[in-house]
Parts: C-alpha cells; structure tokens; sequence
C-alpha cells in the first residue's frame, strides 16, 4: 500500500470521527445536567373555609297576615225606576254619570198635574162618604126608636131586626168610606212618588233619560251604586281560614281587620277594611275560598287625605291573622332548598337541619322547633354546601323584624 493512500485514509477518518465525538459529549452532557437539577417539594393543597355572614337568632312575638288577591265590587247596586209614569219636567244638576245625592235628595222630577187632580177627587169622595156615614148614622138611630115601637107590638127575629136596625146599610156606609180614604192615601202616595230620589247615599254609573222624556212605570232611569260601603271579594288558600276571624249569622264578633294596598312604588296607597262574611262557594278554577271585605266610605266623601278606591280594581289585601308567640322568624333568603335552614354550630361547622315552618308569608318564614334562640343562621349562600364543612365567620348580628308583617 503506497504511502499517499495510507496519508488520505487517515485524514478521512479524522474528518468523519469528528461530528461523532460533539453529539457523543453533548448527550454526556445533557444526562449530566438532568441528573444533578433540583428536585421541587411537592405542598398538599390548602383548602380555604367559606367566608359566610351570619345573624344571631332570637325568640320573638309577631303578627302575622295573610295576604291575597282580591276585585272593588260594589256592596250596593240598584237599577233606578219611578214608580210612576209622566213626562219628566226638571233635573237635578248632579244626574250625570259621577254624580253624587245624598240618601232622599231628588233626581228628577215627573209632572205631577193629574196627580194632584187625583188627591183632589179622591179627596171629594171621602168627603161624599163621611156624609153619607153620617146621614146613616142618623137613619139608624130614628129606626132603633121605631123598631122598640114595633117590637112591643109584634115581636120579631134577629134577621128582621138587623133589617129594621139598617145595620146593612151602616156597614155598607162605613165600607164605602173606608174605601175612599184608601184611594186618597194611595192618590197621594202617587203625588209623592212623582219626586224621584236617591234611596241611599249614591253615585251615578249611567243614565238613560233626561229632561223632557216620557217615563214609563218601571221603565230604568240610571245605574246607582251605594257610596257608604264597597267590597273586596278576595280568594283565600282553605288552610288559611282558620287564622281568620270570620263574622256568620250565628255569631256577634267582629271579622278580622284588613289592609287594601292599591297601586304599587311611589304611586302606593292604602286604605282599611274588616272581614264581613265567608262566601259559600269555592272558585271554580283555583279552588280556593272567597272572603268579603268591607272598605267604608270607599269614595272618601267624607273628606280626608286618603285616595279613592275604584270599583273594578285589582288589588292585594292583607288579612290580620293573629299573633305568633316565642317563634324566631327566618328571612326567605335564608331558607334553603327541601325545607332546610344552614346554622353555624360550634366548631364553626356548617349544620343543615331540617325545619317544619309553622307560618309562612313573603319575607319571612316562622319557627316555633328546629333552631333555639342564640344560634347563627348562615345568611350568605353557600355554592357547594356540606354537613359539617368549616366556615369562617365574616361577622354577626341580631334578626330584625318588623312587628307587624306584611305578609
């Protein structure tokens, strides 16, 4: 082998070698570093109780109510007709739809010409009468002288001495004049009747005559309604009635007391109002029980700074219901799903119990077992809520309330 050949084989080889030994000490390199990295401490996870608000409970006597639905009908309602027929000659300035008339004030009047002629004839036939009571009178008293004359002299029967007495013709005088004083009182109850008034203190809905017209007998004139007194006719859940003082026929109490809310926000207005009866029926559709509440001078005509209440309003009632003795009320908020409330027990552990509300309305629920005066209620929700999970405790108060509940 020549000595050139032996000179190139070696310059090859070194060339080729080469690339092999950097990628030989870059991998011993590389196992190197790995090798001798520090190795991080693994921590266990920290688990942060919830951070909850919480309210402090205590034992309380509250008045409750119901509250309910209920439509302003009226308590009075009548059709207006005369009880006489003529043409209608005046008016009274308030006989328009709004109108208002006091208990007998006049509405309008009929003509009453050919009925004051009627008292005068009938007038002259009870005077025609007593006249012929009288001359009877005096007949009678010559025939009861001729009938002793007659008697002594030839006896006679019973029926004989009526006849000779004109006893017949005495009653049938008297009759006639009885008569007569009965179509004169009717004659003038006639005249009266021309003057058509208000029966009770009311309000004009509608009319349909005017002046002018010619009215029949008990042909409609107006729509009145009673202004002293309207109803609220509400529906009631059946479990409710029994915390509802409700006057019947039987008894002498008084119904329960009721607030009429009217409106809603800013515009809002109340007025007052009693239970008046049960009605006998259930709803057709909701099955529940209907109450008559009566408003007294619902108009307020009276005077005064409250607002009227409108026939045909919807409006919310709340019905008193009595008094809650040493229960401790629950907001709504804080009443939990399946009937549970969230208490902090000691420990500051979460405790979900279970409770048996006694009263229920749209604030508040009411206990009278389930949780004892001076324990926390966790008022703040909870997103995953466990039996026994440790809480932290953001701060306390008392439960506050109103005593009077809205319902």
């Amino acid at each position: 082998m020549s000595k050139t050949f032996v000179y190139y084989m070696k310059q090859v080889g070194l060339k080729g070698l080469l690339p092999l030994l950097i990628i030989g000490l870059a991998v011993v390199g590389a196992k190197a570093l790995i090798a001798t990295k520090p190795v991080a401490k693994k921590k266990a996870p920290v688990i942060s109780a919830p951070l909850v608000n919480v309210s402090v409970l205590k034992v309380e006597n509250f008045e409750v109510s119901t509250p309910v639905m209920g439509t302003v009908e009226a308590a009075r309602e009548i059709n207006l007709e005369p009880q006489v027929s003529g043409k209608v000659i005046s008016v009274s300035d308030d006989f328009i739809p709004g109108g208002y008339f006091e208990k007998g004030t006049e509405v309008l009047r009929i003509d009453s010409l050919d009925y004051e002629l009627a008292v005068k004839q009938q007038q002259a036939v009870v005077t025609e009468a007593e006249y012929n009571l009288k001359l009877e009178s005096g007949q009678q008293r010559v025939a009861g002288r001729e009938w002793k004359l007659l008697k002594k002299s030839s006896g006679g029967t019973i029926q004989e001495a009526e006849l000779a007495l004109r006893k017949p013709h005495l009653q049938k005088a008297q009759a006639d004049l009885s008569s007569a004083q009965a179509k004169l009182k009717q004659a003038r109850i006639d005249l009266s009747r021309t003057r058509v008034t208000a029966p009770f203190a009311s309000m004009v809905v509608s009319k349909s005559a005017d002046l002018g017209a010619h009215l029949s007998l008990n042909e409609t004139i107006a729509s009145l309604v009673g202004t002293d007194e309207f109803w609220v006719i509400v529906s009631v859940p059946v479990d409710r009635l029994g915390s509802i003082d409700i006057p019947s026929a039987g008894n002498q109490f008084k119904g329960s007391k009721a607030r009429i809310v009217m409106g809603s926000g800013k515009t809002a207005f109340e007025r007052e109002g009693q239970v008046l009866r049960l009605l006998p029926s259930l709803e057709s559709k909701g099955r529940m029980a209907r109450i008559i509440v009566s408003v007294k001078d619902p108009l307020n005509l009276k005077g005064g700074e409250v607002r009227p209440l409108l026939l045909g309003s919807y409006v919310k009632v709340y019905i008193d219901s009595g008094m809650l003795e040493d229960v401790i009320a629950i907001p709504r908020t804080a009443f939990r799903d399946n009937n549970t409330v969230w208490v902090m027990k000691e420990g500051s552990l979460l405790d979900i119990r279970t409770v048996d509300p006694i009263w229920r309305d749209q604030d508040y629920i009411y206990l009278d077992s389930g949780v004892v005066a001076g324990e926390k209620l966790v008022v703040t929700d909870i997103s995953a809520p466990l039996q026994n999970m440790k809480l932290r405790e953001n701060g306390s108060g008392s439960m506050k309330k109103k005593v009077n509940s809205n319902g």
